[in-house]
This record gives C-alpha cells, structure tokens and sequence, in this order.
C-alpha cells in the first residue's frame, strides 16, 4: 500500500499562489494532507508527493517525510503527475491511493475507500467481477477521481495507454472499472479558491 499526493497544479484561481503552502491553522495545507495520511495508514505507509521542489525548500513538509518526484512536464496535468508518482512507487505495491494534495480533510475517507478495495480484491474470483478502483462520489453525486484507491497495475495501464500531458483524469476513469463510494463534503473539500481556505480553517477551530 501506497499514496500519491499530488501538488503540481498551476493554482490559477490563487492567482499563481502555491495553495498547497497556504497556511490553515498555522501549517501549510500540505502538511495537513501528509500527515492526515500518516494517521489514516500508520507512520510506515510510503508517500510519494508530486510537486515543484520548492515546496519541500518552502518547509512545507520535509525532504525526509516524504518522496518527491516533479511531473514531466512540469506543470503537465494530474495525469503526468500521476505518471510520475506511480514510477516513483516501491516495490510490492499492489494499491496506490490517489489524493489531492489540496484535499486538507480527505485521508480517512481515502482510508475507507481503499479498505473497501482490498476487501473487493479479496471477494473476487473471475474476471467479470473485477473492480480497479474505488473512487469518493461527493453528497452533489460527482466523482472524484483524486480522492479514490486504485489496483497499481491497471491504473498503471491506463495512464501510460496515451500521452499524459494535458490529459483529464477522467480519462484515466473511462480505461478502468470504477465504483464509487460516498464521501461528505469535509471530506471532500479541495481549496479551488482562497474562499475555501476560509471554509477549511472554519472547519479545523476550536
């Protein structure tokens, strides 16, 4: 078991902020992300973060937290970010999680969803009952493919099958068989906006 995290979006409605450095309750929202997927899957989990070096340079989560790996090209889509954490995985991995790296809240969900995919691996006996991905269906009914787990090797499959750069993740959805399954809207929360960071930080006071 796995996660990708990633943080290499243009951030282009924080007018070229990093809104993965953005400071919620006092740390940068990516530390919230990493370190609520090491208390969702235990300390050991291997972490694989894609994004400019910078973040790792700005403190927002230690060169030794994590692995960090840049996307080519950079700034290519979360399809080459995908790309570039799968490659990045350790050996033995079977399931990878899937997170945005602007997604503060959603590392329990994420932990549930990927529960529920093992569990799957392991009811299943043929071909025709195959699930390759479990992805977080918000209460408004979307999916939401950057909070999901996923089966290492079709996912794999699928995001090497055409070019990556500029590529919707949606598409990546259409080469597997996905279910989904509900998540709430704390959990689902991504800060498009800087608005959103004022929804997040009401979220986390006391």
């Amino acid at each position: 078991m796995a996660v990708v995290v990633l943080a290499g979006g243009r951030s282009r409605r924080w007018h070229g902020v990093d809104k993965t450095a953005a400071l919620l309750a006092g740390r940068p929202v990516l530390c919230h992300v990493v370190d609520g997927v090491r208390a969702a899957f235990g300390a050991d989990v291997a972490v694989v973060v894609v994004g400019p070096d910078d973040h790792a340079a700005a403190g927002a989560v230690g060169p030794d937290d994590v692995r960090w790996v840049r996307e080519d090209p950079p700034g290519g889509g979360p399809v080459a970010g995908l790309a570039a954490g799968l490659a990045a995985l350790p050996a033995g991995v079977h399931v990878v999680g899937v997170l945005a790296g602007d997604v503060p809240f959603g590392a329990p969900a994420l932990r549930r969803l990927t529960r529920a995919l093992c569990e799957r691996a392991d009811a299943d006996r043929v071909e025709a009952d195959r699930v390759d991905a479990i992805v977080g269906q918000d209460p408004h009914g979307r999916r939401q493919p950057l909070l999901g787990a996923y089966r290492l090797r079709p996912l794999r499959a699928a995001v090497v099958a055409e070019p990556t750069a500029g590529r919707p993740v949606h598409a990546v959805l259409d080469a597997l068989v996905v279910r989904t399954a509900p998540v709430d809207d704390r959990e689902s929360l991504d800060l498009d906006t800087p608005a959103d960071l004022a929804v997040a930080e009401a979220l986390v006071a006391p």
